[in-house]
């Protein structure tokens, strides 16, 4: 079976795709066989998944190495992030109008 995984950020450059990662697994794979698939692409970013410094979403809940997929999951690769606000009620404070 064929999974789509969605990228973002740097992870699009790092896997050559423009946004969609096309992955050919066995029927019945789980995530721990994507991110063999993935490691054998690009042993950087596989090492990274290994490692949980890039997360699996599937279906938008945060996967583990034992959740099973099929070809209609939606599947994302959620690279580092950071932002937020630390004032009070998340708004920045230096906004002006």
């Amino acid at each position: 079976m064929t999974v789509t995984v969605k990228l973002f950020g740097m992870l699009r450059a790092q896997l050559a795709a423009d946004s969609d990662l096309k992955v050919q697994l066995d029927q019945g794979c789980r995530v721990e066989d994507l991110i063999a698939a993935i490691q054998l692409m690009n042993p950087d970013v596989g090492d990274l998944l290994l490692k949980r410094k890039i997360l699996v979403s599937v279906n938008h809940e945060m996967a583990h190495g034992d959740t099973e997929l099929t070809s209609s999951d939606e599947i994302a690769l959620l690279p580092p992030f950071s932002g937020g606000s630390d004032t009070p009620g998340g708004m920045p404070s230096d906004v002006y109008r």
